[in-house]
């Protein structure tokens, strides 16, 4: 390999680890996951989020154990709890992962089975920045993070650069 080859392949390298610290993937709730009370007080998602720095292409995964939903609604609908239609309906057990759009802005997530969101269930996100890659939503998670489909491609360029 000639000198310009391997410089070339030492920074598709390093392009790679960059992508793959670039989207941070945050789980909602930590250990308690997206769940209504008695697991959780009012405000205890606001707390969550309160030491989070969130990008436009972070993901947030709304893991739950029970029936939960999940919608993205405007901030009225947030503030007064709205039963609007939820793009994630709770009953699989699973959960949702959701990719923060690349747009600066506040984001607001409620569940909107029977009264878990008055109850606490809901969730502004405040996205102060847009430096990460990302789509717009996911409706569940990927065992590929846009990092490591960024690696394979990556290492798949330097396979062919090598010969």
């Amino acid at each position: 390999m000639g000198r310009s080859s391997t410089a070339m392949a030492l920074a598709l390298v390093v392009l790679a680890f960059i992508e793959c610290e670039a989207v941070t993937r945050y789980v909602v709730g930590d250990g308690r996951g997206w769940t209504a009370p008695p697991n959780i007080t009012a405000g205890f998602y606001d707390e969550w989020a309160a030491n989070k720095s969130f990008e436009g292409g972070d993901t947030l995964e709304f893991g739950y154990n029970g029936t939960h939903s999940l919608a993205a609604v405007s901030k009225e609908e947030y503030d007064s709890c709205a039963k609007v239609s939820s793009f994630a309906d709770g009953t699989n057990g699973q959960g949702y992962a959701y990719q923060l759009p690349k747009k600066v802005g506040v984001y607001y997530f409620i569940c909107t089975i029977d009264s878990h969101c008055e109850a606490g269930q809901k969730l502004a996100i405040n996205v102060t920045s847009t430096t990460s890659a990302g789509f717009a939503m996911w409706s569940s998670p990927s065992p590929l993070t846009s990092g490591a489909i960024s690696m394979v491609l990556y290492t798949f360029a330097l396979f062919l650069l090598g010969h």
